[in-house]
């Protein structure tokens, strides 16, 4: 008989792994843009800037070297050098500036005004750093017209300045970007915290209801069975209240937890409850959604017939990478469709492995596959 299988796919919402992996990019992003980040900008980007601006004048001094220029004070060679270093250091002054120093105009609470301060100190680092080069360069070299080089610098190192506050810009962005993209993440994480919390908060007053229900009817009629069960039922919540606080638990500790709860179940229905567990030993480190095969079991238990002359027969078997839950199908008509249990399970696993568990159903069984985290 062929199978109708349903898979409950998971929503377009946050899940764990999906938070996990964009936080650690973010995370990369940031460290790549630390202060070591930005030292690697400052010193690139200068030196890219100083080869930039000398490529010319390497041209010219080849040429002048050809032409048989050997006047050594001025030679083509040391003024190359010379344009070189005075770049490179312009350069590194204005990307400190930009990216260091600038903070301390944030107390300013005008941001029109702190931009305004900003390119005035920018143009008075442009007429101090020209001046300080006309020192250095008279000193080195004989120059008659000083104030023709000092408006070379001041276009020179103006064109820097422009530069280095255009690249400071965009980092800014993307600095401001990665931030608010951490935010929205943080805030996505503590949404599917507190909704993986209200899910499974859904679940213990149910499962409480249903033990204590059972509990009333064992004291009526056994009152030393009813002592067993009520220490399977407290050892069943230290189970909730040790792992409360985890998202995911072991396969082991999933199965120890069945126990008890299996224990119970038998107490309630007897001989018509059965249950086959097959699950290999390499699966039990495997992780699944606390009460994953609880809430499994109770759907079958919830959807379907029990009595001792049709048993409900529920198998956990290890398989693929996943658990298969299965149980013989012998539905009461009452109740259609697959239960709240089921729906809050399938969110549990897209909030916190971006997976998929699957429903097959035929005439005879019916299959729930728990993926294993």
């Amino acid at each position: 008989m062929a199978k109708k299988t349903e898979t409950v796919k998971p929503r377009p919402e946050a899940s764990h792994s999906a938070i996990g992996n964009a936080d650690n990019q973010a995370r990369y992003c940031d460290i790549w843009c630390t202060m070591n980040g930005k030292y690697r900008i400052i010193f690139c980007l200068s030196f890219a800037l100083a080869i930039f601006y000398s490529l010319p004048w390497i041209a010219l001094s080849e040429q002048a070297r050809l032409a048989g220029y050997n006047a050594s004070q001025n030679a083509p060679g040391t003024r190359v050098a010379f344009l070189f270093v005075t770049i490179l250091l312009t350069s590194m002054l204005f990307f400190f500036y930009n990216f260091f120093w600038k903070r301390t105009l944030l107390p300013v609470q005008n941001e029109f005004f702190r931009k305004l301060l900003n390119v005035g100190f920018n143009l008075l680092l442009v007429i101090i750093s020209c001046a300080i080069l006309i020192m250095i360069s008279t000193r080195i070299f004989v120059i008659e017209a000083w104030r023709a080089f000092f408006i070379f610098y001041l276009f020179r190192n103006a064109g820097i300045a422009l530069i280095v506050m255009l690249v400071t810009y965009v980092v800014e962005l993307v600095e401001k970007s990665r931030q608010d993209k951490i935010a929205i993440l943080t805030l996505q994480h503590q949404h599917a915290q507190r909704e993986l919390t209200a899910l499974k908060a859904q679940i213990d007053p149910h499962f409480l209801f249903n033990s204590l229900a059972s509990l009333s009817g064992l004291i009526r009629a056994n009152s030393k069975e009813a002592l067993s069960f009520v220490d399977h039922l407290a050892e069943t919540f230290r189970y909730v209240l040790e792992k409360r606080e985890h998202r995911l638990v072991t396969v082991k500790d999933e199965l120890q937890f069945m126990d008890s709860y299996v224990f119970m179940i038998k107490k309630r229905f007897g001989d018509g409850f059965r249950i086959i567990t097959q699950v290999d030993e390499q699966c039990l480190a495997r992780s699944i959604p606390q009460f994953a095969l609880q809430l499994t079991v109770e759907n079958a238990i919830k959807h379907n017939l029990v009595s001792v002359r049709n048993p409900l027969k529920v198998e956990v078997i290890s398989r693929n990478h996943a658990l298969l839950v299965r149980n013989n199908l012998q539905p009461k008509k009452a109740l259609p469709g697959y239960g709240i249990g089921l729906a809050n399970l399938s969110k549990q696993y897209q909030i916190i492995g971006s997976r998929d568990i699957t429903i097959s159903k035929d005439d005879h069984y019916f299959e729930i596959e728990l993926p294993l985290l």
